[in-house]
C-alpha cells in the first residue's frame, strides 16, 4: 500500500550526537529545532552505552506479544533508519557487540557512548501523520490533508503501548 507519492526530498541535515545524549530524544529535538516536520532518516550509526529496543515476539496477527531489549555495555550502532511524521520519529536500529547482533524499534533510553551520526532528509509535498489503527493498535503512517482538527494522538509509539489499545 502506497501511503504517499509525488513528494520530494528537501534539505538534508547531518548531525552528531555526543556522549550521554539520548539518541531518540536528540533526534526528535533536532527535528523540532530544524523544523523537519516530515522526513526520512537516511542513515545513522555510532555507539551506545545502553541499547533499548523492542519488537514483535509472535507470529500471530495482530501481534500482542513484544520483546524488550535493555542492555548496558559498549554496543555499536550499525544502522538507524526510519520516518518522521508530524515531528514523531519512528526509527529502527541494528546493533552489535563482538559476540552478537540484535535490534528492533528504537526506544527512549539509548545513551550515546562516543558518538552517533545521523542524516535526515526533509520530505516535501505531502503531510505525514501516524494515526492509531483499530486492528493492530499501532500508530500507522498516513498522508493527511491538514494537521488541524485531527485527534490528539498520544506521543506513544512504543510497541509496549500497543496492547493497551487492543480489545
Amino acid at each position: 500500500m502506497i501511503v504517499g507519492s509525488g513528494g520530494g526530498i528537501g534539505r538534508t541535515v547531518v548531525a552528531r550526537f555526543v556522549v550521554g545524549e539520548d539518541l531518540l530524544a536528540s533526534m526528535t529535538q533536532l527535528c523540532r529545532d530544524e523544523d523537519i516536520r516530515n522526513g526520512i532518516i537516511l542513515t545513522g550509526f555510532g555507539s551506545v552505552s545502553r541499547a533499548v529496543a523492542s519488537g514483535a515476539d509472535t507470529d500471530q496477527f495482530p501481534p500482542k506479544k513484544f520483546y524488550a531489549i535493555d542492555r548496558s555495555e559498549g554496543i555499536e550502532v550499525l544502522a538507524v533508519s526510519g520516518v518522521i511524521a508530524d515531528y514523531h520519529v519512528h526509527a529502527h536500529v541494528a546493533y552489535c557487540t563482538k559476540s552478537d547482533s540484535f535490534g528492533g524499534h528504537l526506544e527512549k533510553g539509548n545513551i550515546v557512548f562516543s558518538l552517533a551520526e545521523v542524516a535526515i532528509a526533509e520530505v516535501e509535498g505531502f503531510k505525514l501523520r501516524r494515526m492509531r489503527d483499530d486492528v493492530t493498535g499501532q500508530r500507522l503512517l498516513q498522508v493527511v490533508d491538514c494537521y488541524e482538527g485531527l485527534p490528539n494522538e498520544d506521543e506513544g509509539g512504543s510497541l509496549h503501548d500497543v496492547s493497551s489499545h487492543l480489545d
